[in-house]
């Protein structure tokens, strides 16, 4: 079994697919569906940040030898300012 990781939009019962798979015709495959999903409230920004602390959770830093104060004031944790299109 081989595993492939590629890139699509669905289109009403169609899945268009952005680039070319080298997978013989009539080959047997099965897809598995990752996808944003518009209707949490959660924003990217919030993501982002839990996703950094639990990185930051997950990896030993000061076993490293990376003392969590190297991380302060790196990033500015407010949202900036409002952009009018």
């Amino acid at each position: 079994m081989k595993i492939m990781k590629i890139k699509g939009i669905k289109r009403k019962n169609t899945i268009e697919i952005f680039e070319e798979i080298n997978i013989p015709d009539g080959q047997e495959i099965v897809i598995e569906i990752l996808y944003e999903d518009s209707t949490t409230s959660v924003s990217a920004e919030s993501q982002f940040w839990k996703s950094l602390e639990k990185f930051r959770q997950k990896q030993e830093l000061e076993s490293a030898g990376i003392e969590p104060e190297i991380f302060a004031d790196v990033r500015d944790s407010s949202s900036g300012r409002e952009v009018s299109w």
